[in-house]
């Protein structure tokens, strides 16, 4: 299968029959062996996508997903490939029903987004973020006690507006996990965040998406978070800020009630009740520890 095919692809002592490019009948060169058979196999694993099975569905997404690994250093041949794969995996992502597929189709995604880079980032925006944002469930995860949903910041906002947004928090009462850290339904959000993260990096959103995202996944850094679930959240917003981060700068302070450090500015700009924004202080500070020049 692929896996053997990468081995001739990544061997430095392969030998010609494999590894070299050959004319085609019209003396034109065309692609080694092992990407043409890598490309063959790739194709067949695609068009069986909607087996019935959904071992046999994660098996077929692992070797699709080494088969476009092997193929990344042959745009021809890759990028009409990611055309055909598209429907296909937007389908196990979108309606499959087994969680476990979900994942594997995640994953690709990701694939993807590293490959193709802005080959794919029309589709993702209009296809598959709207249902990535969707899926993030923190409510599901954690309920944070008399916690306030940020504004609606679809939209480009004023810094006057930002500055007011804060969460509050009563740490006299604990937030209750309510989803099992072991559970599938835990891995999901775990790999949304992973993924949309590797999206971001990769594709460069712009502020509107941005502001989707943001609004979308804040959440996964409050302090009671599980561990893990956290950590991919800051490894999302620290994404985040490597594409935008003055909005990010200001987005950070705001929701951790941090104080800007500069003195022409007013002192009590970020000005909040002591416990309004403790639940996020600290980890706002890490993600804003790498923004500080």
């Amino acid at each position: 299968g692929c896996g053997r095919i990468a081995e001739y692809g990544g061997s430095s002592g392969i030998n010609a029959e494999y590894g070299a490019s050959e004319p085609d009948e019209n003396g034109e060169k065309r692609a080694p062996l092992y990407i043409r058979s890598c490309k063959l196999v790739t194709e067949a694993c695609i068009q069986n996508l909607s087996s019935p099975v959904p071992r046999a569905r994660i098996l077929l997404l692992q070797a699709v997903c080494t088969g476009l690994h092997v193929l990344h250093s042959h745009e021809d041949e890759l990028l009409p490939l990611v055309h055909k794969t598209w429907w296909h995996l937007e389908k196990r992502l979108l309606r499959d029903t087994d969680h476990t597929v979900k994942l594997e189709a995640l994953r690709i995604f990701s694939k993807l987004a590293k490959l193709s880079g802005s080959f794919i980032k029309q589709r993702v925006t209009n296809d598959v973020l709207p249902y990535l944002l969707s899926s993030l469930k923190p409510d599901a995860v954690v309920k944070i006690s008399n916690a306030r949903r940020l504004p609606d910041i679809s939209r480009p906002v004023s810094f006057e507006e930002l500055r007011r947004i804060t969460i509050k928090h009563n740490e006299k009462t604990k937030s209750e996990i309510l989803m099992q850290t072991g559970s599938v339904e835990f891995k999901v959000q775990t790999r949304l965040l992973k993924t949309l993260a590797v999206l971001t990096s990769y594709l460069k959103f712009h502020d509107r998406e941005l502001y989707r995202i943001i609004d979308a996944s804040y959440k996964f850094i409050h302090k009671d978070m599980p561990q893990e679930l956290q950590r991919h959240g800051l490894y999302l917003f620290r994404a985040l800020a490597g594409v935008n981060p003055d909005l990010m700068w200001i987005v950070l302070h705001s929701l951790g009630g941090i104080r800007i450090p500069v003195r022409t500015w007013r002192a009590d700009l970020f000005k909040s009740p002591s416990h309004e924004t403790e639940g996020y202080r600290q980890t706002c500070n890490e993600c804003l520890y790498g923004l500080k020049s």
